[in-house]
């Protein structure tokens, strides 16, 4: 919960709107039924203590209980994952400052012969299309600055039959590859790091945005049901984003599971803290139109194994001009150098706008 928060609370856009109340002109109010309402309020009043300087440390008692009275998962004592809170609280405030309220019903599906259309589109009419069909249930400050959007594409193998879909993302779940040299298994690396031993090399963020992007073969069980062949059919499958946010978050995948175990990647990502170039991993057309660069400005990072662990957070003060490295009630300034570490769990960068 404290490195989610200080990562937020490092959010200049988003924390500005809760610091000068323009939240209060949005609240939904639901009658204390789902408990929303109460988040956003202690969210808000923790924010402006967290500014006010008057505390060495704060323990956010109201904005706990409030969190526990809306979710069972946050309510008791035990660890639970970061990037579930952050996608938890980011949601729960979305929902409670929607400023489309009544939010109208949502739209039917496209029929065949509309899908056919709609596959003889650009990509770009796509995306706009699809994304206008979003906002017009969800309007935010959470989806102006976090949400983005990607284009999931299935391609029919023997008839090149393409079906195209949209969704709508808060963060960006990338998985870590596992390099597989000296003729080691990749299970083999994956225990050696859950024991602490992690000799793998490390791999860069670039990597890990190559396997979230990279062309998928459905094959085998994975068949894919083609409309036009109307049997299984081998298929392609890529992923590419169709609207960059404001601020984008990536979530590094370090949990996964291995056959029956659960096991935590400790591969370190490098990633710089200038100058993030997404034009990779954006739709061709979209590339030559908005600017694809990010720069860092928040570091969630995981200590520990799955059983238990430790937060923290490092964050760049943009008044002061310098990154702080929040770790419980101890805070202290950090080499920009050091931001880029093992830990690393969830990255927050903002876009550059020129």
């Amino acid at each position: 919960m404290n490195c989610v928060i200080q990562c937020l609370a490092g959010t200049a856009p988003f924390a500005r709107y809760f610091l000068q109340g323009m939240w209060k002109k949005d609240l939904v109010r639901d009658d204390g039924r789902t408990g929303k309402a109460d988040v956003v309020m202690e969210f808000a009043r923790l924010l402006k203590n967290l500014r006010s300087g008057q505390y060495g440390s704060l323990s956010p008692i109201g904005f706990r209980s409030a969190v526990g009275s809306c979710s069972a998962q946050f309510k008791g004592n035990d660890q639970e994952d970061a990037q579930e809170f952050a996608l938890f609280l980011l949601d729960t405030l979305h929902e409670s400052v929607n400023r489309v309220h009544p939010r109208p019903p949502p739209e039917r599906d496209l029929t065949p012969e509309e899908d056919l259309m709609f596959e003889r589109m650009s990509d770009m009419q796509q995306a706009e299309m699809q994304w206008g069909r979003y906002i017009r249930r969800n309007w935010s400050i959470m989806t102006s600055i976090f949400q983005g959007q990607v284009q999931s594409r299935l391609t029919c193998l023997s008839c090149k039959h393409k079906s195209t879909t949209y969704f709508t993302f808060t963060e960006l779940s990338v998985p870590i590859p596992t390099p597989t040299s000296s003729g080691k298994s990749a299970t083999s690396l994956l225990r050696k790091s859950s024991l602490g031993r992690n000799n793998a090399p490390p791999v860069s963020i670039y990597q890990c945005l190559d396997a979230y992007s990279e062309v998928e073969i459905l094959d085998g069980d994975n068949k894919w049901q083609c409309p036009r062949c109307r049997t299984k059919r081998r298929a392609s499958k890529r992923l590419l984003i169709s609207r960059l946010p404001l601020v984008l978050i990536v979530h590094l995948k370090r949990f996964s599971t291995i056959g029956h175990f659960r096991e935590k990647l400790e591969t370190n990502v490098m990633f710089p803290t200038q100058n993030l170039s997404m034009n990779n991993y954006v739709m061709s057309e979209m590339s030559k139109t908005v600017p694809t660069g990010y720069n860092l400005y928040a570091v969630a990072n995981h200590f520990g194994t799955l059983s238990g662990g430790h937060y923290t957070a490092s964050v760049f003060d943009g008044l002061r001009g310098q990154w702080n490295y929040f770790d419980d009630t101890r805070v202290s300034p950090v080499h920009e150098q050091k931001v880029a570490s093992p830990a690393a769990y969830l990255l927050f960068f903002v876009r550059n706008q020129a």
